[in-house]
């Protein structure tokens, strides 16, 4: 899937591999993608894990997407994660592997996806549609109207939105907007697809942040803690789950 123009101005992509030959053959599949699929982006090559790590301390939102391969020498891909995952929690995480016994080691840090190094032709393309499908939804910003004037917020600032008392109201991750929107049809229509979920009839939350479920209630990462409908339950534990996948 293409990102759209303006939504992001540029996917930034890391390569990481010590097999000079396979780095080479992977970045032009790489590049061939993007173009095919006229998404604006920059691939970078590095042929092993300490001159990754160099260029992302100086930067740790340097990349949006990572591919990294697990056995290097000096510092393997494991090594290599868990330094980059120090630095920034959200970049997207893809390994390289032809040695699938040591993938699950690799769960620990909220991995996208691995590709199997013998069926790069076969796995790549889904993979890239999948990452940057979710770099689009993340990106992405909306504009609101409120009283105060118009506001835009990026969806993954949006922790939820709520219907009170005839109104819609957006906690983000710093502040409460009321919306002067008072449909709240509207909203759930808009961000249905967008990795919200329903967990009772007057609120939609960003499945990204729920940190704990139970049939009671949810726990988002900032601790706060929301009532669940019990007709709900089964719905939001899938789309839970399914984003934890």
């Amino acid at each position: 899937m293409a990102i759209k123009k303006g939504v992001v101005l540029v996917i930034k992509i890391a390569l990481c591999d010590d097999n000079h030959i396979f780095l080479k053959e992977f970045e032009n599949l790489i590049e061939k993608y993007l173009v095919s699929h006229c998404v604006n982006g920059e691939v970078s090559i590095y042929n092993n894990g300490r001159s990754l790590l160099e260029q992302f301390s100086k930067d740790h939102y340097a990349f949006d997407i990572i591919f990294l391969d697990i056995d290097m020498p000096y510092i393997d891909g494991i090594e290599t994660a868990q330094c980059i995952r120090n630095m920034n929690k959200e970049v997207t995480l893809i390994f390289l592997t032809s040695m699938e016994d040591r993938v699950y080691e690799t769960f620990q840090f909220n991995t996208f996806r691995f590709i199997r190094k013998n069926y790069v032709l076969i796995e790549l393309d889904e993979c890239l549609s999948k990452a940057l499908r979710l770099l689009e939804n993340e990106k992405s910003t909306y504009s609101f109207k409120t009283k105060e004037g118009t506001i835009k917020l990026a969806i993954q600032d949006i922790l939820y939105f709520m219907y009170i008392n005839r109104h819609v109201e957006v906690k983000t991750i710093d502040n409460y907007y009321r919306l002067t929107v008072t449909r709240f049809q509207d909203i759930i229509n808009q961000f249905s697809d967008k990795d919200f979920v329903a967990i009772h009839r007057g609120c939609i939350v960003n499945v990204k942040y729920i940190k704990v479920i139970n049939k009671l209630y949810i726990i988002l990462d900032n601790n706060e803690k929301l009532s669940i409908s019990r007709y709900k339950v089964n719905e939001v534990f899938r789309a839970f789950t399914n984003y934890a996948r």
